[in-house]
């Protein structure tokens, strides 16, 4: 007795201090046990926790907060063993509230000892888990639920992959629609699932680092089967991550598009033929509208020639002056339906692509000038006002004069013929940075605003109908249009509205000179103001002529970029990004117009739009339609004078930098 009283009094104290210490804790059941595992301190978290008060509990074995099961099978004392023999014991399981309800625990039991080392008792500190574990299974089922429901889709395939890309899960769905088995395809790379090319490509890689960088990645593309064949997919790619934002792997849902995309292709194709032959039939209109009206123009001036012909094979059978009368007539119509013959031609000519240019250097003012004296007699014999503003520079271009003056005359022509009496037509040149503008205006019966998009196509007229009140074929805009187009312009229309008149602008680019003195001297100074700073990609396998162009570009501050064949000219090209390329044509291995292919099939940012001129000993005008069909900008015969290359350059580069 003596001994075991001051170990009762250190327990006293003991139990005094702690029970100070952990009275208010309300969040924790923590209490102490004697040796035999009865309670015999009881805190405020117990009370709430397990629903005892103080009094009723000290002194009862702690087996009563167990569920009987548990009592019988000796589990309540299993936990003051292990504590007795390790020190200390944790676990979760069930515990007994006083109302008998049960309830999640964690529990841990410390065991505590005297000085001397015996066991004085045990400390157990108890946490009320339940509404953790219901989450926890309310959660767990809730995957069950869906592994369930993920197990059972047949639509979708739907499976996981680990971080790597390797399948770690597999649905029915993903059986049906990819051929493989679960025991197949789990722990296989989904890449199984692509096109050769498209492994090659590294595409799988990329679409599992899209979904780790931005959460997802999307795409409808070809997928393979297991049997190899192909089938059009809807992809969706989710990155999974843990609490921590650490990826644990991929969910991946697949759709079976093929028979929507059969479908679409069948209806595209159905709009596609539908679109096809609303345009035939609007074409075939459009001809049958054109053919009358071509009948119609030809047969009026006909019609003249061959009465005033019947009528002059009878002599003396009209006077003098009704002969005189009778001859310009036939003159005159005969005139006109060289004209409608011309134009039918000449549009025929360009729709093949056989029309022949030779382009030189062109002062814009002296074509202008010949076209406005060409028209001014028709312009005075409709009492027509017609004027021209021209700049006092020369305004050169690079053109065939010929055709250029075509497409002036035209445009007078054709505003002078809708302009009523007293009217007014104006011709105007003007400069803007590396390109000029034609413009030729009029105060005329303007263009209705459903037709001006259509002013420019061919065999179309605004009116068309046998009341109208115009003459011609409705082809000389359309001419104009082609002709400013293989001279590398452009031309466009204005017009507010009927009866307002019409302005028709014809835009070139410019080779620019500072006087009429400086444009007679050699081209070289025009050349070195024009092409100073800019680059240019000489691919030519003579080194000879490499050499002598080099030096003389280089002369003219141009940076130049030399290549000996076709495959070097590409590589350089797509490096260096030069602002023209020439070429030659004949060439070992592949030629110019070859380069020239792989060149325009590369997008605008490779250098797919870079300017070219083609440097070549095929001079013909059937070599020059060739070069321009294949995709340069122009075209130089061998032997070519250096500062002929240097107009050419800067003409094409001139346009592009406008």
């Amino acid at each position: 007795m003596n001994r075991k009283e001051p170990a009762s009094l250190k327990l006293a104290e003991a139990q005094e201090s702690f029970r100070r210490l952990v009275a208010c804790v309300e969040d924790y059941a923590i209490f102490l046990l004697d040796p035999d595992g009865h309670v015999i301190s009881w805190n405020a978290g117990a009370e709430r926790i397990k629903g005892y008060r103080a009094e009723e509990v000290i002194g009862k074995h702690f087996s009563v907060f167990y569920r009987p099961e548990d009592v019988q099978s000796g589990r309540a004392g299993k936990g003051l063993e292990i504590a007795r023999r390790e020190g200390c014991y944790r676990e979760e399981g069930w515990r007994l509230r006083k109302d008998g309800t049960p309830f999640w625990a964690s529990v841990v039991i410390n065991v505590l000892r005297d000085a001397d080392g015996e066991i004085d008792g045990f400390l157990k500190i108890t946490r009320d888990l339940t509404e953790r574990r219901r989450g926890e299974e309310a959660l767990r089922q809730s995957e069950q639920r869906f592994r369930l429901l993920v197990q059972a889709v047949e639509d979708y395939a739907i499976f996981m992959l680990d971080p790597q890309g390797n399948v770690a899960s597999w649905n029915r769905g993903a059986e049906r629609i990819k051929g493989y088995r679960a025991d197949e395809i789990i722990g296989r790379h989904f890449s199984t699932f692509y096109r050769a090319d498209d492994v090659r490509s590294g595409h799988p890689q990329h679409e599992l680092a899209v979904a780790t960088s931005v959460g997802h990645y999307r795409e409808e593309a070809w997928r393979v089967r297991k049997d190899g064949s192909l089938f059009w997919a809807d992809v969706t790619i989710t990155a999974v991550r843990d609490d921590t934002g650490t990826l644990r792997g991929f969910a991946k849902v697949t759709r079976d598009l093929t028979e929507r995309r059969e479908a679409d292709e069948r209806q595209l194709q159905l709009f596609r033929e539908q679109a096809a032959r609303s345009e035939a039939e609007k074409a075939n209109q459009i001809k049958d509208e054109f053919m009358a009206v071509l009948s119609h123009e030809l047969r009026t001036p006909l019609n003249a020639i061959v009465g005033w012909a019947h009528l002059l094979r009878s002599p003396g059978r009209l006077p003098p002056e009704q002969v005189t009368r009778g001859l310009e007539a036939i003159e005159r119509n005969a005139t006109i339906q060289t004209q409608i013959v011309s134009d039918v031609l000449d549009i025929s000519r360009i729709t093949s692509g056989k029309v022949r240019l030779t382009p030189r250097r062109v002062d814009v003012r002296d074509v202008v000038t010949a076209a406005v004296d060409t028209t001014r007699l028709a312009a005075e014999a409709r009492r027509i006002e017609l004027l021209s503003t021209l700049p006092p520079d020369p305004q050169i271009v690079w053109a065939d004069a010929d055709r250029l003056q075509q497409v002036v005359l035209n445009l007078l022509s054709n505003a002078v013929k809708f302009t009523p009496a007293h009217g007014r037509v104006e011709a105007t040149l003007t400069a803007r940075d590396s390109r000029i503008e034609i413009t030729v205006r009029d105060n005329g019966i303007g263009i209705a605003p459903e037709f001006l998009p259509h002013v420019f196509d061919s065999f179309r007229q605004a009116d068309a109908s046998s009341s109208r009140t115009h003459g011609g074929l409705g082809l000389g805009l359309a001419i104009v249009k082609r002709l400013v187009e293989l001279h590398g312009g452009q031309v466009s229309a204005q017009s507010e509205g009927e009866g307002r008149g019409t302005a028709v602008t014809v835009t070139l680019p410019v080779l620019s000179v500072t006087s009429p003195a400086v444009a007679a001297q050699s081209s070289e100074v025009s050349a070195a103001t024009h092409l100073a700073g800019i680059s240019v990609l000489l691919v030519d396998d003579h080194a000879d002529s490499r050499e002598l162009l080099t030096a003389f570009l280089e002369d003219l501050g141009v940076v130049v970029y030399n290549a000996a064949s076709a495959d070097e000219g590409l590589a350089l090209l797509r490096k260096a990004r030069p602002d023209v390329l020439v070429s030659d044509i004949e060439m070992p291995g592949e030629s110019g117009y070859a380069l020239m292919q792989k060149v325009r099939a590369l997008p605008p940012e490779a250098g797919g739009l870079t300017p070219a001129i083609a440097l070549t000993a095929y001079a013909r005008p059937d070599d020059r339609m060739q070069a321009l069909t294949a995709g340069f900008q122009a075209h130089l015969a061998k032997p070519a004078l250096p500062e002929d290359l240097a107009a050419a350059i800067a003409s094409v580069v001139g346009w592009t930098r406008g």
